[in-house]
């Protein structure tokens, strides 16, 4: 049984960073400015940088489980590849103005682990 903690960063970690299939169709353009405000990352303040990844949760899971290598005390680094979408804010951004510019890659990347579910998004490798 998760403790309730570890369910919700887990939950939390899915709501800054899983956008599978991604949303909102083509047009990169508009995607982090709709997406940071839907996901609730525009307030208080406009979050600097996040990233999203494009895939479904049970291979972003597998990283804790095996399909990564970890290290230190609870990272791991994904043996494959995933579609990610960085979302930077625009210099002149304010809560309710937030301006984002994208960035899309892909690339490995590096998540903390936890009770085996990734919990945060520490960089792209």
């Amino acid at each position: 049984m998760e403790k309730l903690s570890e369910s919700a960063s887990y939950r939390q970690f899915l709501n800054r960073h899983v956008d599978f299939p991604k949303s909102g169709g083509g047009n990169n353009r508009t995607y982090c400015n709709r997406i940071m405000q839907r996901r609730g990352l525009t307030r208080p303040v406009c979050k600097a940088t996040n990233t999203f990844i494009h895939a479904p949760t049970n291979q972003i899971q597998a990283i804790c489980r095996g399909a990564g290598r970890c290290h230190g005390r609870n990272f791991c680094d994904s043996n494959s590849s995933f579609h990610l979408t960085t979302c930077r804010v625009a210099p002149g951004s304010r809560p309710g103005r937030c301006v984002y510019r994208v960035r899309v890659k892909t690339r490995r990347i590096r998540v903390a682990c936890n009770q085996r579910l990734p919990v945060h998004f520490n960089r792209i490798l």
